[in-house]
């Protein structure tokens, strides 16, 4: 029973040195975000979203596929429930993605890195309230085409 209480206090001695260590967390593009001229990126797929929420990661997972002419999906967080991607657009290499609560919709603006793979930027809540935030898309063997070439 004392090698069990040893254990725990040394163990307990070692948490606060690594709790206080800041995580870093990354919420920019590359540098070089703007795509040379040509077909739009292909945003279909799973993206691992991360938002800021005052020193507080929120993590999950956004789905994005087609609906139509358009991209549709949801994004469930570890947070919160899932919610519903009401609308994506991408205008050069500047994103805007719409998702549906009960409060309204949620807001996520920012930039798409040079390859596509990396939406960063700042999510609006409702009353104002801004987190930073970025999703990585998950590499994936299945293609689909772009809205554009959907017939």
């Amino acid at each position: 029973m004392r090698l069990i209480f040893l254990g725990l206090a040394l163990a307990s001695t070692a948490v606060p040195a690594a709790a206080k260590e800041a995580a870093k967390m990354l919420f920019e593009c590359d540098a070089k975000s703007a795509r040379v001229e040509g077909e739009a990126p292909n945003l279909r797929g799973n993206w691992d979203f991360l938002m800021d929420v005052g020193g507080t990661p929120n993590f999950g997972l956004l789905s994005v596929g087609l609906v139509g002419q358009a991209y549709g999906g949801s994004l469930a967080l570890w947070s919160t429930a899932p919610v519903v991607l009401r609308e994506l657009t991408l205008t050069g290499n500047s994103f805007h993605l719409a998702v549906a609560t009960p409060d309204g919709d949620v807001l996520f603006d920012g930039t798409l890195s040079a390859k596509g793979d990396r939406m960063c930027g700042t999510v609006t809540y409702h009353g104002g309230r801004t987190f930073p935030a970025v999703a990585r898309k998950r590499p994936s063997t299945y293609e689909t085409r772009p809205p554009a070439h959907r017939g």
